[in-house]
C-alpha cells in the first residue's frame, strides 16, 4: 500500500473533483473526510470536508453501507470498486461508480483511504441532483 505522503493532490489536479481523501482513526475507528472534491459535493447534495463518516446521513445510498465498506478495505487491506445506487428527492436513482484504496503509513495498518467517484448521469446535470438525504446527522 502506497503512504498518504505519496499522493500529492496537485498531481492529481485534472481528476481532483472526483477524489476524496479520509483518514483512518483507531481508537475509536473512525473514518474521518480529509478532502472533498468539488464534483463529490455536488454529488452528495454537501461539503462534508472535516467531517466523519458517523456525522453523516448516506441513506440514500440505499444499497451500500459505508462503515462496512471502510472496514473490509483496512481489515482485508485491499481495494473495493462498485456502483452505488442513490435515491434522488424527485424519486430518480443516480449510479455512481466508486473505488476505494487503502493507503498506510507504516506498511501494516491502512491510515488512510483515497477514493475515486464519477455520477454515471446520462443526461442529467449535476446541478439537477437533489440527494435525498440530510445534511448531517441530528445530534440527539
Amino acid at each position: 500500500m502506497p503512504a498518504r505522503a505519496d499522493i500529492d493532490p496537485v498531481e492529481l489536479k485534472r481528476i481532483l473533483p472526483f477524489v476524496l481523501l479520509s483518514r483512518i482513526e483507531q481508537n475509536p475507528w473512525r473514518v474521518r473526510y480529509t478532502l472533498v472534491g468539488t464534483r463529490c459535493v455536488a454529488n452528495a447534495g454537501m461539503d462534508f470536508t472535516n467531517r466523519y463518516l458517523d456525522e453523516l446521513d448516506f441513506s440514500c445510498d440505499f444499497d451500500t453501507n459505508w462503515p462496512e465498506i471502510y472496514r473490509t478495505v483496512c481489515t482485508e487491506r485491499r481495494p473495493v470498486m462498485g456502483l452505488v445506487n442513490t435515491s434522488l428527492k424527485d424519486g430518480r436513482v443516480c449510479e455512481l461508480v466508486e473505488v476505494l484504496l487503502p493507503l498506510s503509513d507504516d506498511d501494516d495498518t491502512v491510515t488512510h483511504c483515497i477514493s475515486i467517484e464519477d455520477a454515471k448521469l446520462g443526461l442529467l446535470d449535476v446541478a439537477d441532483l437533489t440527494p435525498a438525504r440530510e445534511r448531517y446527522r441530528q445530534s440527539a
